[in-house]
């Protein structure tokens, strides 16, 4: 939606008119904003649309967190008590 190019309006009610028309096609377009950033947002419709993709990157992301947690060697403490 783009906005009317008119000619500048020569008395009040002209303006208040051309005032009018311009909100109500502000609010159009926020309305039609607000419904296209409300459907990207939609994970429903993403799991609907992608199941495969999430799936996977859902399992990638819990295989690098799994990865990236600290765990104890196995064989320190045999190795500390050679070294004694």
């Amino acid at each position: 939606m783009t906005l009317e190019r008119t000619a500048p309006p020569q008395d009040e009610a002209e303006l208040r008119a051309s005032i009018s028309r311009a909100r109500a096609q502000v609010q159009g377009t926020a309305k039609a904003l607000r419904s296209e950033v409300k459907q990207a947002w939609d994970i429903r419709r993403w799991v609907q649309r992608h199941p495969a993709l999430l799936l996977g990157t859902a399992f990638l992301v819990g295989a690098w967190a799994g990865s990236r947690r600290r765990r104890p060697p196995v064989y320190e403490p045999l190795l500390r008590f050679r070294r004694h």
